[in-house]
């Protein structure tokens, strides 16, 4: 994988960020990626046309539901076009087989309802994981990512929106004598036109969404997976190593002139120069201070608001907005047919159709909630009682710190002060960081995997606990870090503020 050529800037991005870098890269390359689209879909079609053209309903349920089909196309010219090579459309259509033919049946059978597609579609396509490798995979990459489902949703609902849209508009603006039905009607009741302006609309609604939906899935795969291995850092290294090829070959090339300024140096330096001081050497627990006082400065880190949404209108009753809005309702009514007998018509068939709608986005809702709850078990896990949590396996040890709590003393506090007495700063700073673990796992129940690092203690802590109480974590984990991968001796005040401060924000650990 050639990083150096991607044609995206790499950075820390959250979800939604990557889902929005998504819908960017969908609209520069909207064209091919709705060719493609259409390419597997619409001969599909075609083919399924001869044999339900007098079911259109049944036909577009099909096209529907083998939009597995036509979405890995997309993914493949997207998978070169990022790293610079935009691939004809004919090309890829050439290989079209191969590209589709990866866990096809998988695709459109069990996990045709997985929500987040869009995401794990990468993993079979282009890493060509299957089975046990594949789970595996995904597990890692899945991790404290819900934005693709969010995504799955939101597609759905788009195109529906747009597809009532599409048929609103159609009929709009076909002029009143040549208008076959009712607007209500043609809903509830469409008729042989009114099914096809319909299996129009949805198809072409459909091959809208698609591009961006595959992409914000793509970048959210890029991003997750730049996040876990470090590509900014690895491009970082790979610039800097092409900046120093370069200056050395300049080098090279300035040599005589750096001859002659090195002879002309020999001998006006002595007479021009001033005595320096030699930079005196100074010891790592002197130098702590140092740092500690450059790390303040605002470049390494600061949170700043650029901008903020406000309201500036007048607030109104509710009373006035709902009349408002059945006045307007009232103006469609009466815009839609001439006579008052289609006006009530129309109304009827305008309520039932909101209460089919509303039905149909409550019955997706359910079922994106079930489906959640069965694939994230500790969305109910606060439901349970706290003895059968305390039952729960506990991990027994974290970066090789034992946290059983009847291994720590009654007062880890007190403990953690008379080693610091005695110049153990790390088994202080160890005692007071396991205790500390201890709590959060025995007491307030948070489930750290065993395969947890430092940096994901932290974030599970700022997500479930207190702003002061993170804050203290942080700042511990700082110092244990320091000392503990970086042979950085602590003064002893800042040690004997941690202990005083831990008593405070845990107190003594229960057993």
């Amino acid at each position: 994988m050639e990083l150096d050529k991607l044609e995206i800037s790499l950075r820390r991005r959250t979800s939604w960020e990557a889902i929005d870098l998504g819908f960017a890269l969908a609209r520069r390359w909207f064209m091919p990626l709705w060719l493609l689209w259409l390419s597997s879909a619409v001969p599909l079609g075609l083919i399924l046309f001869f044999f339900l053209y007098d079911e259109l309903g049944w036909l577009m349920l099909i096209i529907w539901w083998f939009k597995p089909l036509y979405e890995p196309p997309l993914m493949f010219w997207l998978s070169r076009a990022v790293f610079g090579e935009q691939l004809p459309v004919k090309t890829v259509l050439r290989q079209w087989w191969s590209v589709v033919r990866p866990q096809l049946l998988l695709n459109l059978t069990l996990r045709r309802f997985n929500p987040s597609r869009s995401f794990t579609l990468p993993v079979a396509l282009l890493e060509q994981l299957r089975g046990a490798a594949r789970r595996d995979r995904l597990r890692v990459l899945g991790r404290n990512q819900s934005a693709a489902a969010w995504l799955t949703v939101i597609g759905i609902h788009l195109e529906t929106v747009l597809q009532m849209a599409f048929i609103t508009v159609v009929f709009m603006l076909i002029p009143e004598d040549l208008r076959w039905t009712s607007f209500g009607d043609l809903f509830m009741a469409p008729g042989k036109l009114g099914d096809w302006l319909q299996f129009a609309g949805a198809l072409f609604c459909l091959s809208i969404i698609a591009p961006f939906y595959v992409a914000a899935g793509f970048t959210l795969y890029l991003n997750r997976r730049s996040e876990l291995e470090a590509w900014d850092i690895e491009i970082n290294f790979r610039r800097t190593s092409e900046r120093f090829k370069s200056e050395s070959s300049r080098r090279s090339l300035t040599g005589v002139a750096s001859l002659v300024l090195a002879a002309v140096m020999v001998f006006v330096v002595p007479l021009i120069s001033t005595p320096v001081d030699a930079a005196q050497q100074v010891s790592a627990r002197d130098a702590r201070p140092l740092i500690e006082h450059v790390l303040e400065d605002e470049a390494f880190g600061r949170y700043e608001q650029t901008h903020r949404w406000e309201y500036v209108g007048q607030p109104e009753s509710n009373s006035s907005t709902d009349n408002r809005f059945l006045r307007w309702l009232e103006n469609l009514l009466k815009g839609m047919d001439t006579t008052a007998a289609d006006t009530n018509k129309t109304g009827i068939n305008l309520v039932e159709l909101g209460k089919i709608l509303v039905w149909i986005i409550g019955i997706a809702l359910v079922v994106f909630l079930i489906y959640q709850i069965i694939n994230n078990s500790q969305w109910f896990s606060d439901f349970q009682s706290r003895r059968v949590r305390q039952e729960k396996n506990k991990p027994v040890e974290l970066f090789g710190l034992d946290l059983r709590p009847d291994q720590l003393p009654d007062d880890p506090a007190a403990e953690a002060r008379r080693l610091v007495a005695q110049g153990a700063f790390r088994e202080a700073l160890s005692l007071l960081y396991r205790g500390a673990l201890v709590y959060l796992v025995t007491q307030e129940y948070i489930e750290i995997p065993d395969s947890a690092t430092e940096g994901e203690c932290e974030r599970l802590v700022r997500n479930y606990r207190s702003k002061a109480e993170a804050d203290y974590f942080n700042t511990l984990t700082n110092h244990w870090l320091r000392m503990a991968y970086g042979h950085i001796v602590p003064a002893e005040e800042p040690v004997i503020m941690l202990c005083q401060q831990w008593q405070e924000v845990y107190g003594n650990v229960e057993s």
